[in-house]
């Protein structure tokens, strides 16, 4: 069996998440505990959330989304736990203190300083999602005997 856990905080919100085995849609984690009976081998598993942007009206589409790709062996008599966490915890915390500040600044006035650092620190947030977009969530695989 296959059982797949999201290992988020409670502050953390309850996104949807697409589960891919071998590169076919296996279905779509809700809740924080997804199990499937699946034969014993060798497989390539996915996590994603988000999805392609349709651009206009010529089929072209942005994808936005972020994913992680690991292989994991489904033995016999042994229970597959995957587990996934986002690897962004710390630069999604300072991202929402610098949101909150953001939204404190249409009531009071702050320096022209916070504005300079806030904006170079969302270009760097954004440029390092997009470069570890493919690799976004941290995968772990422990094998337990079935009782």
């Amino acid at each position: 069996m296959l059982v797949i856990r999201h290992s988020r905080h409670w502050y953390e919100p309850r996104f949807p998440h697409l589960l891919f085995i071998n590169g076919f849609y296996a279905g779509t984690l809700r809740n924080d505990v997804a199990q499937f009976d699946i034969p014993a081998g060798s497989y390539c598993f996915r996590i994603q959330f988000g999805g392609k942007l349709p651009i206009g009206k010529t089929g072209k589409n942005l994808d936005l989304s972020v994913s992680s790709t690991q292989q994991i062996n489904i033995r016999h008599g042994q229970n597959t736990i995957v587990t996934f966490h986002d690897r962004e915890r710390l630069w999604n915390i300072l991202f929402d203190i610098d949101l909150v500040v953001w939204i404190t600044s249409f009531f009071i006035t702050l320096p022209t300083i916070y504005k300079i650092i806030s904006d170079a620190f969302f270009v760097l947030w954004l440029l390092r999602l997009l470069l570890i977009r493919k690799q976004y969530y941290q995968i772990g695989i422990r094998y337990e005997n079935n009782e």
